[in-house]
């Protein structure tokens, strides 16, 4: 290759990755400023979409890489928003501020539980997380101080007018969004990642290699339920009332696993593709009752069926682009940070 052509192939890469990060200022922008352009409609919407989204982030991760398939992920969803309506409505607090609490009881929750879950494997695991949050939901319809079955309103909110509260939610949504996509690509890109992609690739090869699976599985399942416990409590926050039957409610995992596996398990790119489809069919053919369900259902089985791999896997690999550049080639640098992750 010439100096000349070294330099046109360099120039046009530089100019790509200027184009690229143009458009991402401009996306961020008009994120951020969507409290000014749009209606309390569309925000309320748009929250839904960033905190389902973080949710079926949160599964893909779990299933995906760490081979752990929870069909009771939602338990999160229950401990993070009950946890920031107690917190809020017994100190007085701006719920906003105490977004970081919920956070940390989830994490605790999830440490706690961990031990009985992960005595469990396969089908057994996954029926006993929906055991789990079974129980937790019947323990909140039986506990008064938590409302019991009626649930607890978010009485601080009252004190907020309506467009601070609109706008403040939105944007903690765009941050659990944003944030646990983000947070997903930097442990994927670090030892945490490369020892949970031996896992998924080949558990017993990953054990064989001396990769600590059962600690690299527990710091999985902390940060998912960290993002599933966030992406719960801003998401009644937009509601205002949370409910046993709705935090602790099946739809969550239900939809995340819909999501998952419609975009591609064990991708990034998988739950966004599939979160952009899911509220397409949604709002396009929700009007339709029963037959939208059975609609969602049948696209559902076709997909695994027809393209196991989900939606991702239908791009041929030649065009098949890596934005989050977590693909992986086992190189020498590889192998020393995988050595770098602690074994005891």
């Amino acid at each position: 290759m010439t100096v000349a052509t070294m330099s046109r192939v360099n120039s046009r890469t530089t100019l790509v990755r200027m184009s690229s990060a143009a458009a991402l200022l401009i996306a961020a922008v008009l994120a951020v400023s969507m409290p000014w352009l749009s209606t309390f409609a569309v925000q309320r919407l748009l929250v839904e979409v960033f905190t389902l989204f973080a949710v079926a982030l949160a599964w893909n991760l779990l299933a995906g890489y760490g081979g752990l398939v929870a069909i009771g992920l939602h338990v999160f969803v229950g401990v993070g928003s009950y946890s920031l309506f107690a917190l809020s409505n017994q100190l007085h607090l701006n719920p906003f501020l105490l977004l970081p609490a919920a956070a940390v009881f989830a994490a605790v929750f999830a440490l706690v539980s961990a031990w009985p879950m992960f005595r469990l494997s396969g089908a057994y695991f996954a029926v006993g997380t929906w055991v789990l949050a079974e129980m937790m939901r019947i323990l909140t319809l039986n506990a008064p101080w938590l409302g019991a079955g009626g649930g607890m309103p978010l009485e601080a909110m009252s004190d907020i007018d309506r467009w601070t509260r609109n706008a403040g939610v939105y944007w903690a949504a765009l941050f659990v969004g944003v944030g646990s996509l983000v947070a997903s690509r930097q442990v994927l890109r670090g030892s945490l990642g490369l020892a949970l992609m031996s896992v998924r690739d080949s558990e017993p090869a990953a054990l064989a290699s001396g990769v600590p699976v059962a600690r690299a599985k527990i710091a999985l399942w902390v940060l998912c339920a960290v993002i599933s416990g966030l992406a719960g409590a801003v998401s009644y926050m937009n509601t205002l009332q949370v409910t046993p039957d709705a935090s602790f409610s099946l739809n969550w995992t239900a939809a995340a696993i819909f999501i998952a596996v419609l975009g591609g398990i064990g991708t990034l790119e998988g739950p966004i593709v599939g979160t952009i489809v899911y509220f397409l069919l949604r709002e396009t053919f929700a009007g339709y009752g029963a037959w939208y369900f059975i609609g969602v259902g049948l696209l559902a089985i076709l997909t695994m069926v027809a393209a196991p791999g989900g939606a991702v896997s239908l791009v041929p690999e030649k065009w098949r682009l890596d934005p989050f550049r977590i693909r992986r080639r086992m190189v020498e640098s590889d192998l020393d940070r995988s050595a770098s992750f602690p074994t005891t």
